[in-house]
């Protein structure tokens, strides 16, 4: 098959596999909350989510370079449906907090691997598939909550409806399995060195990786992609955990609070539209810096819209354009900076950036939120973005002007020799 058939499935690919968490994750915690989780038990529980991809991240990379991109997808999906039927059965949190670790690994080896699918190609065609790709998966971050929402408000009992739409989303991952495993046999796997797997999973291996993967670093390019999308993924990470918590305080029902979700991933897509022309006109680095800066204005004002559906609307498409653009743009500013075999180890060093920062946003919001209430922890949670947005800012204009300067004058070590010359 043509590489173009495998880019186009990584693309729909993203867009059916965050339907199926984004069915599921929005109502975790309610569900956690239905079985008896305090808000502190839940924000530790989300917090799991995020340990093991953090253990796995730079292997997972490592391994998608290895074996190629589509076997991976056939691992993480297998934990993807070990997670929903493992939450289907849970009565109590231990099996709530097993089924998170499984999440959290499917979710970094799969979103990995998609991305690695779709960022083949010169660079053109490359920003496109990238750009089609996040118009994908924000369509499936507004369709999963929207489906599931609808699933669950059919049931008079809560639990029993929450319970349900797990029990949905975990068909349909089978669904996906099965075309993942046909379409598999077509795929030219990349055939790995002996013995080089087990060096990769092995305790050296590991550490090797991480090695690896912090090396790009030094790329001034990853360094700012890293921190935009960190920024940004943290709150992404907080909304999802809590929004639908806090919203039920104010006695939104669930179809209420999926169609709010929905609604943030249908301004995802949309901001997709006007990133061509953003490009236009301003550095990948302001875009960046200004989506994060309004994501954190909008946290601040959560508690002021909440009570009043209409102001939620208009903050949750604000907030869900601005986290809508990180996805292309910090995605273009990074895959720019290395060369096609080693995307794998960047996805999974930028994967490990967000779900560094998806572990450090729910237990510090949790905590916030279970001792002084979810309210005052919305507005000093959002003050501290702000002010961290507002230092990111400074650095992204460092970084312009040293870019600027050194496009201009790319070896100034040189230039005494160079008046030497002139002057000869």
């Amino acid at each position: 098959m043509p590489t173009n058939t495998f880019r186009r499935f990584g693309i729909a690919g993203g867009g059916l596999f965050f339907t199926i968490t984004g069915m599921a994750n929005p109502f975790f915690t309610l569900y956690a909350s239905e079985l008896g989780a305090s808000t502190l038990e839940i924000g530790l529980i989300v917090t799991l989510r995020a340990l093991l991809p953090i253990v796995i991240a730079m292997p997972s990379g490592q391994l998608i370079d290895s074996i190629g991109p589509m076997k991976m997808l056939q691992w993480g999906s297998l934990m993807l449906l070990v997670s929903l039927v493992n939450t289907v059965f849970a009565t109590s949190v231990l099996p709530l907090t097993i089924s998170q670790l499984f999440m959290g690994g499917c979710i970094i080896i799969m979103a990995s691997a998609l991305q690695v699918l779709v960022s083949t190609g010169d660079r053109e065609t490359r920003n496109k598939a990238i750009t089609t790709y996040s118009m994908w998966m924000s369509g499936g971050g507004m369709l999963g909550p929207l489906i599931g929402g609808l699933i669950s408000s059919r049931f008079a009992v809560p639990l029993e409806g929450y319970r349900f739409t797990f029990i949905a989303a975990s068909v349909s991952t089978a669904l996906f399995m099965l075309v993942l495993a046909w379409l598999s046999r077509r795929y030219p796997h990349p055939v790995p060195a002996k013995g080089e797997i087990g060096g990769i999973l092995s305790p050296k291996g590991f550490t090797a990786s991480y090695k690896r993967g912090i090396e790009l670093t030094a790329d001034r390019s990853v360094q700012f992609g890293l921190i935009g999308t960190f920024i940004i993924m943290y709150i992404q990470a907080l909304y999802m955990g809590f929004l639908p918590l806090y919203l039920n305080q104010f006695g939104y029902a669930p179809l209420q609070i999926a169609l709010l979700l929905s609604w943030q991933g249908l301004a995802g897509m949309v901001s997709r539209v006007v990133v061509d022309g953003l490009i236009r006109r301003f550095t990948l680095e302001h875009i960046l810096t200004g989506a994060g800066l309004i994501a954190s204005f909008c946290v601040v004002l959560t508690p002021l819209a909440a009570p009043n559906i209409v102001l939620m609307y208009l903050l949750i498409f604000v907030l869900g354009a601005a986290t809508g653009i990180n996805l292309p743009v910090s995605l273009m500013i990074m895959v720019d900076a290395v060369g096609e075999n080693q995307r794998g180890k960047l996805m999974g060093l930028r994967l490990l950036a967000n779900r560094f920062s998806q572990t450090v946003s729910p237990a510090v919001f949790g905590i916030l939120g279970h001792f002084i209430g979810l309210t005052a922890a919305f507005f000093a949670g959002g003050a501290v973005l702000v002010v961290t947005m507002f230092g990111f800012s400074a650095y992204a204009a460092h970084r312009v002007r040293t870019t600027a300067a050194e496009a201009v004058n790319p070896q100034p070590e040189q230039q005494p020799q160079a008046k030497k010359d002139d002057l000869t």
